[in-house]
C-alpha cells in the first residue's frame, strides 16, 4: 500500500551557485554524499537535492522535525536508495512506512526526483 508520494524539480544552475559555499555542502549532504558528489558533476548534486526534497514531501512533513542530512541518498550498482536518520526515520515510522523507492533524472538545466513510500 502506498503511504506517500513526493516529487521535486530543481534548477541545476541554482545548485551550482550554492555548491560554491562549503557551509551549504556540509548542511545539506552527509559525508558519504559529499564524497559521492565530489567525484561527480553538479547535476548529481542537484539530483540528490531533488531526491531529498521528494522524500520529505512523500513523508508529508517537508523538513519539519529534521534536516536535509537526515535523508541520505546512496547508490548501488543499479539504482539510488534512501537511508533515513533521526527525525526523518521517526516520520517514516509514524507513517507506518516500510520502504522508500526513488528515481532521479536530469536533463539540461533541471534535475527531477520522485519518491514513493510503501
Amino acid at each position: 500500500m502506498i503511504k506517500g508520494i513526493g516529487c521535486d524539480v530543481t534548477k541545476i544552475d541554482r545548485v551550482e551557485r550554492l555548491m560554491s559555499d562549503t557551509r551549504f555542502i556540509r548542511k545539506v549532504f552527509t559525508p558519504a554524499e559529499q564524497s559521492y558528489v565530489s567525484a561527480k558533476s553538479v547535476q548529481t548534486a542537484a539530483g540528490l537535492w531533488a531526491a531529498k526534497e521528494a522524500v520529505s514531501k512523500a513523508l508529508g512533513t517537508g523538513f519539519d522535525g529534521f534536516s536535509m542530512r537526515d535523508i541520505e541518498i546512496g547508490h548501488d550498482r543499479s539504482k539510488p536508495y534512501v537511508k533515513l536518520h533521526n527525525g526523518a526515520q521517526k516520520s517514516l515510522e509514524q507513517l507506518c512506512g516500510k520502504q522508500i523507492s526513488i528515481s532521479i533524472s536530469h536533463e539540461e538545466n533541471v534535475a527531477i526526483a520522485f519518491a514513493v513510500i510503501e
